[in-house]
């Protein structure tokens, strides 16, 4: 087995055809089938597959792949190493970030990251928690950065980064922009994106001690997208960083509400693949981070 052999499975895996898989690679057609048919061979199964969507793994091929990519990302990895050495300024650089993470100043560390480095194919994968903890441990990530209200331990490849204050806001032009108590929103909507039922159960949980009852409207949005328009455009009431509220674009539009109570702060967390080596681009990325978080522990 060698590397040309997991790189074109590898590949057939993430186009699903031989031919996606070649033109990836810059090699053949003949050449991908007889990589593949070499690896089939040595380990005695089919790995691939046809279906009416292309080329798929088997359960053998799927496994293997797994394993595959992280073979193949660290050689990629460990060539990236060697010319960066070499004064070379280019490679590849996965992050993961989960959707709110967007709003605690990464911004302002990619844009200085990408100062210094160029020439560094950046991708930026928006996922879950778990997602990024999977392809963390298969390497098909460099870094994660998780941002949750609630808190994590800080064992293994988590750690925790920074905390932000967040605060209940609303659109500066709402009916509620005034509002100084939780008994003036009552006829108010809240929104927010937690998929799980904390923050639901937070919201009524300050009603009740407020001696209120809770709010008759509270909705759940997941696309980030569709968020960020409906808190321009609607009467809503929302949980947003300071920080957000005071250093971007979108944060002008809000404007804070003077209330007895404040939602949990934000903790951002790095997600780092365990036991492995940080490539070059990347431990200048948490450098630019953790940069970009001073200015707010300064304010604190």
């Amino acid at each position: 087995m060698k590397i040309h052999h997991l790189r074109a499975l590898v590949a057939v895996a993430s186009t699903g055809s031989i031919n996606g898989a070649a033109k990836s690679l810059y090699v053949t057609q003949p050449a991908i089938t007889k990589a593949i048919r070499e690896l089939e061979t040595e380990f005695g199964v089919r790995l691939l597959e046809r279906n009416p969507w292309g080329v798929v793994p088997t359960a053998e091929g799927a496994a293997l792949v797994s394993r595959a990519r992280t073979v193949v990302r660290e050689m990629e990895r460990a060539e990236e190493d060697m010319a960066h050495l070499k004064g070379l300024r280019d490679g590849n650089l996965v992050v993961g970030i989960t959707p709110i993470v967007g709003t605690t100043g990464l911004t302002e560390a990619l844009v200085e990251f990408r100062q210094h480095w160029p020439l560094v194919t950046l991708e930026l994968r928006e996922l879950g928690f778990n997602q990024l903890n999977e392809q963390l441990r298969n390497r098909t990530l460099d870094l994660a950065f998780a941002a949750f209200a609630r808190p994590l331990s800080d064992t293994g490849g988590i750690r925790e980064m920074s905390s932000f204050e967040t605060v209940f806001v609303t659109r500066a032009s709402s009916i509620y922009a005034q509002a100084d108590s939780l008994a003036a929103l009552q006829n108010a909507e809240w929104i927010h994106t937690d998929v799980t039922d904390n923050y639901p159960a937070f919201i009524r949980e300050i009603h009740e001690q407020a001696g209120l009852p809770p709010p008759r409207v509270i909705t759940r949005c997941t696309s980030y997208a569709l968020f960020y328009s409906l808190t321009q455009n609607l009467d809503a009431v929302f949980a947003w960083t300071r920080h957000s509220l005071t250093e971007t674009e979108l944060g002008r539009s809000f404007v804070q509400l003077q209330l007895p109570v404040a939602p949990p702060p934000l903790r951002l967390y790095l997600l780092s693949p365990p036991e492995a080596q940080l490539t070059r681009p990347a431990e200048y990325l948490l450098d630019c981070i953790e940069r970009a978080m001073q200015p707010t522990f300064a304010r604190a």
